[in-house]
């Protein structure tokens, strides 16, 4: 009997499986890191009335901390460098901070709530950092 090769019908099974299982991780560890930053922008910027962009910096600068570490332990069980994965993340991350703290504004311009535009902006985000998370960062 023939052994399977690496990219017959299990192995293409197997992938399926483990790309599932980072995707749950990944939806528990986001929900997680989403509460941290919509917690801290509310209180931030809500509550103690600072304003909107650094609300957001602080906000996504300590969710980024939490998730990070999460991601790369336990969603993704990265075995790259720390060093090569860390300046990976923090290169997205300087992107996802621009671009959110922009959109934010701009949304916030066009009379959409700032919590609201906070989710909206946290949704766009989320859609691109699995793929980049999975297929650069922690591959």
């Amino acid at each position: 009997m023939r052994e399977q090769d690496s990219t017959g019908p299990a192995a293409k099974r197997a992938t399926q499986a483990t790309v599932f299982r980072q995707g749950l991780r990944y939806l528990v560890v986001g929900f997680s890191s989403a509460a941290i930053e919509l917690v801290l922008f509310f209180v931030l910027y809500q509550v103690l009335g600072i304003f909107v962009v650094a609300s957001n910096v602080v906000a996504l600068t300590a969710a980024t901390v939490f998730n990070f570490t999460l991601s790369r332990t336990w969603t993704f069980q990265s075995v790259q460098s720390l060093p090569r994965s860390l300046v990976l993340y923090l290169v997205l991350f300087a992107w996802n901070q621009f671009f959110s703290s922009v959109a934010i504004v701009g949304l916030i311009d066009l009379g959409v709530p700032a919590m609201l535009a906070k989710v909206i902006t946290m949704g766009v985000i989320v859609c691109w950092n699995f793929v980049l998370y999975r297929k650069v960062v922690f591959r």
